[in-house]
């Protein structure tokens, strides 16, 4: 956790300071917050603005809860309460003075950083990452969420000198973003998984996607190592021109940690043979899980656990929360796969549903894919076509823009009978537990703020006591 002194501090604050934080030079502080509701004592207050909420309405209520400095805005400098007992930091934008902080913090450690990026699954990779590494030595990886401009920082205040390795996940919406939290939290391996069609509304083509994703490897030093899908059309052009010492994984193209033989069980765990000689087993559902599981033993061979170490580490390896997450009640089988959904995501997650051997129905609650552009109408018809394409029992969507997907796959074959639109969560639910039947499977999956996660909750509290 980031200990600093108030002179310290004092080099982040380098405007007109309310009390001098240079005062009180053996005073440290312990941490950082910028939510006043979850401040702990000794912490620093870093108040930031964001579309919701603004940090410098409740400095106040974190001196209160016992910040022992605050680092404010100049031009916010009105909402600064007269009376406040604490050094204050004025700076010109808090949010840089963040990164600056963590920046500082980061170069203080003598650690190693792995840095995941990508459109998909970048999340597991870095959960499959961190639990090989933790086999032999003392990691600490993000928590989940904690992979933008604000959270990477505060990621970085969490490390200690106990460290040894830290996994990050970066994420972006825009150009430039992934560029500057890669100079601030400085890893030595960077790890994309792929690039696909997410955050078309900022970013607006597929190439503009690649060179965001590509900001780790433009601003890692060359000295350092690059583990990358080969399979993925723009990686595979990245490749032939890239710096660094590239380590490939894949499982269509030859490379240096490359899956072989795969065969998806349809009993909730997947099988392939590494390089064509050992055996490794997932008891994972979703065919891409193989390539998050490749990019962890590929990140452990360079920090010397040997594959069998790591495979033995995969073995164990239990999905996030609300990715791909079984759950199995009262005789019925969720697939929650409602943290997040993009095209591509979305037809993996209706194939994984679809490779389950039952004798039940394999039902199908898609919600929006949000922030896909011009392009938005086309991709949600693309599932919808690959839904009616794999079979799919009952299709049931939620929301304006999923209805393309019901559309799509009732003009692709899918029966009328076998599809239904709702507006809303709690409509989708209702119809479901009136058709829902022991032995059924049940995929659920939509963007972040659909919010999807409802619908699970609502078949739990049907089974309280079977979950």
């Amino acid at each position: 956790m980031l200990s600093l002194s108030l002179k310290e501090l004092g080099k982040f604050a380098n405007g007109k300071a309310l009390r001098e934080a240079q005062n009180g030079n053996g005073e440290l502080i312990q941490g950082i917050s910028i939510d006043s509701r979850t401040l702990e004592k000794g912490n620093l207050f870093v108040a930031l603005e964001g579309e919701k909420f603004d940090g410098h309405d409740f400095i106040q209520e974190a001196v209160q809860k016992g910040a022992k400095a605050v680092i404010v805005e100049k031009s916010k400098l009105n909402k600064v309460p007269e009376n406040l007992t604490v050094p204050v930091g004025l700076v010109e934008d808090s949010r840089k003075a963040l990164h600056e902080l963590a920046k500082w913090y980061r170069q203080k450690l003598d650690l190693k950083v792995v840095a995941v990026t990508g459109t998909n699954g970048k999340t597991t990779t870095k959960e499959m990452i961190a639990q090989v590494l933790s086999s032999r030595y003392k990691v600490l990886k993000a928590k989940e969420n904690f992979n933008n401009l604000v959270g990477v920082p505060l990621s970085i205040f969490e490390f200690t000198p106990e460290t040894q390795i830290a996994v990050l996940e970066l994420g972006m919406s825009n150009l430039g973003e992934i560029a500057c939290l890669t100079k601030i939290s400085g890893p030595c391996v960077g790890v994309i998984t792929n690039i696909g069609p997410a955050h078309l509304e900022s970013m607006h083509s597929l190439e503009k996607i690649a060179q965001a994703k590509f900001e780790l490897l433009d601003n890692l030093p060359p000295d350092k190592t690059v583990v990358l899908n080969i399979d993925d059309p723009f990686i595979q052009e990245k490749i032939k021109r890239e710096r660094h010492k590239v380590i490939s994984y894949g499982i269509k193209n030859k490379a240096d940690f490359q899956a072989n033989e795969v065969l998806i069980s349809g009993n909730g765990h997947i099988d392939f043979k590494l390089n064509k000689k050992l055996a490794v087993r997932l008891n994972l559902l979703g065919h891409h899980n193989i390539y998050n599981a490749l990019a962890a033993i590929a990140v452990a061979n360079l920090f010397k656990i040997e594959p069998e170490k790591a495979i033995e580490a995969l073995n164990n390896y239990q999905p996030a929360k609300f990715r791909m997450e079984t759950i199995k009640i009262g005789g019925v089988n969720l697939i929650n796969d409602s943290y997040n959904a993009n095209p591509t995501s979305m037809q993996s997650a209706l194939e994984s549903l679809m490779q389950i051997k039952s004798e039940g129905k394999k039902i199908a609650i898609l919600g929006d894919m949000l922030e896909l552009g011009e392009q938005s109408d086309a991709f949600h018809q693309e599932v919808g076509q690959k839904a009616a394409g794999l079979g799919v029992n009952l299709l049931i969507t939620v929301g304006v823009l999923a209805n393309h997907i019901a559309t799509s796959a009732i003009q692709a074959g899918l029966t009328r009978e076998k599809v239904f639109s709702f507006s809303d969560n709690n409509s989708a639910l209702r119809f479901l537990l009136e058709n829902l039947k022991e032995g059924d499977w049940v995929l659920i999956k939509g963007s972040r703020k659909m919010k999807m996660e409802e619908i699970v909750l609502g078949v739990q509290n049907l089974y309280p006591n079977q979950s």
